[in-house]
């Protein structure tokens, strides 16, 4: 049980409105796999003149071949630059917690990169931690009860386990994945009303910090100790 222990189900979430756009909430989001190497789809043009009528071929980035600078005959309608190429990559759409909403803006510097044409320099991102199933007798995918058991007691520390709710079944958040969502149209995330309880965001973002910096504040410590001790080998 471990983490239920000290979070039973009906404290581990809360309900909001799905307007919100908070921290812990619980959100869909196009999240894509992670190539180990990038696939690139190669593109030209079958005749020098056209830019509608291409050819094209998916295969892996080389260091040696791939983003420079000498791009012969490119595609109008897909705009690449020198150095530039097109990424291909399979995605699926998953549950997300949201971690954090925005950043600093500045109405200034807003104009200013709207005359330049490089408003993507600020925006309105938000970070998002997507979630994976777990592996059952119905369903092969996911997570296996080895790992599981393991993320229950906190011993890995990119990884958190949280139980089913009205929306989702349980399920694993990995920090390791991390995505950035720009915006909010609802191609790219939907909002939900289910949202972690203050005490399990806490928790979550004390996971999330100790993640990336190997900095484990105390009261995460003390969680973790004492869920290890729950500990049972499958």
């Amino acid at each position: 049980m471990a983490i239920m222990q000290f979070y039973p189900a009906d404290k581990f979430f809360t309900e909001i409105k799905p307007a919100e756009c908070t921290s812990g909430q619980f959100c869909w989001v196009v999240s894509p796999y992670l190539e180990i190497i990038p696939k690139i789809l190669d593109v030209e043009r079958n005749r020098p003149e056209e830019h509608d009528e291409v050819t094209f071929e998916i295969r892996d980035a080389s260091l040696y071949d791939d983003f420079k600078a000498d791009r012969v005959l490119p595609v109008k309608k897909l705009n690449l630059r020198s150095n530039e190429e097109i990424l291909v990559q399979r995605a699926k759409r998953r549950p997300g917690i949201i971690l954090s909403v925005g950043g600093d803006t500045f109405t200034d510097i807003q104009r200013l990169l709207r005359q330049k044409g490089k408003k993507h320099l600020q925006g309105d991102p938000i970070f998002v931690i997507p979630c994976y199933s777990i592996e059952t007798e119905d369903d092969p995918t996911g997570f296996i009860p080895e790992m599981v058991a393991r993320i229950r007691c906190l011993l890995y520390r990119q990884f958190f386990f949280f139980p089913s709710n009205k929306r989702f079944n349980e399920g694993i958040a990995r920090f390791d994945r991390i995505q950035v969502v720009e915006g909010r149209n609802p191609a790219a995330i939907q909002l939900t009303g289910i949202c972690l309880s203050d005490d399990v965001l806490s928790l979550f973002l004390a996971l999330f910090v100790y993640c990336i910096t190997g900095i484990e504040d105390t009261e995460l410590a003390t969680i973790r100790s004492l869920a290890k001790d729950t500990y049972n080998p499958l």
